[in-house]
């Protein structure tokens, strides 16, 4: 295979694998936009709303300018720029998902700070690692078409340092999590549908972008150099997408969204469908019911 069609490959996968989780980010938008109007829209602004905002709307935005700079004729000397500001906004759409859910974990602890300044003391430490390796990682490179980058396999190593680091800080949240869940079943808390809904969702979350993190870690160490880290995008769209699903849930059941605490309920078995918070809707009229036809007449 001749170079020039050996680069029109590697460009046409990154077209591929760029399209797809945009796609799927702004079809997951449409087909939520009705919940974000009902929950968030018409609803009074909280802290939690405007954090939804953020997270949402900056990705929604942000790939747009990326999707024209990926898909026209960019003069060379525009290159750099352009790629710094993606890995910025990679950057920061990960890391706001880990502060959003950072602030999940302390409102489900009861508002321990011990928790929480635990969390972002690691954060902190992890975060200025991973600046260290993109600001590192930005000497040398060949340019290839589009503003793509074939990174020597010592670059590669260092760009798979911030998706490292954003998984240790998953694996955290999933741990915290994980002991929630234990110490609430020792305790009899059988009906928090909140607890609930957090434990599942941040369960699927961290299953989910462990995989999709891995495998774009693993590009850095076994990938073509035009190949490196190529599942960024594709792990930064699913990432808003999963906790902007997971804050329409919280805020489905109650208005102060990410920070709600548990609730307790008459119901054991409330709907928890993440792929549809209309349900949840209707779970929370069916225990409504339930309590009004249950309640003693006088």
């Amino acid at each position: 295979m001749n170079a020039n069609a050996h680069a029109a490959r590697v460009l046409r996968i990154h077209h591929y694998l760029f399209l797809a989780p945009l796609t799927f980010l702004y079809w997951d938008h449409l087909l939520t936009l009705g919940d974000e109007v009902r929950y968030i829209w018409n609803k009074r602004k909280t802290p939690s709303s405007y954090f939804f905002f953020v997270n949402r709307y900056l990705a929604v935005f942000g790939n747009v300018v990326v999707a024209v700079y990926s898909f026209v004729d960019v003069p060379p000397d525009w290159c750099s720029s352009f790629n710094m500001f993606r890995q910025i906004l990679l950057i920061v759409a990960q890391v706001g998902v880990c502060l959003l859910f950072t602030l999940r974990i302390y409102a489900l602890f009861g508002g321990d700070r011990r928790i929480v300044s635990g969390m972002l003391g690691i954060g902190m430490v992890l975060l200025g690692v991973s600046i260290w390796a993109a600001g590192s990682s930005g000497k040398g490179g060949v340019p290839e078409l589009a503003c793509n980058i074939a990174d020597p396999r010592n670059i590669a190593i260092k760009i798979a340092i911030p998706w490292e680091a954003v998984f240790i800080y998953d694996l955290m949240i999933f741990s915290a999590l994980f002991y929630k869940s234990m110490t609430a079943r020792r305790e009899g808390w059988t009906r928090v549908p909140l607890l609930s809904l957090l434990l599942r969702d941040g369960s699927i979350y961290f299953v989910v972008m462990a995989s999709v993190n891995l495998a774009n870690i693993l590009t850095s160490y076994v990938a073509e150099p035009a190949l490196v880290s190529f599942l960024s995008s594709f792990a930064s769209n699913l990432a808003v997408t999963m906790m902007s699903r997971l804050m329409l849930n919280l805020h489905a059941i109650e208005s102060s969204g990410i920070f709600s605490k548990s609730a307790i309920t008459t119901s054991t078995t409330p709907e928890l469908d993440t792929l549809r918070t209309h349900d949840l809707e209707r779970s929370a009229a069916m225990q409504a019911a339930d309590v009004e036809r249950d309640a003693p007449q006088l």
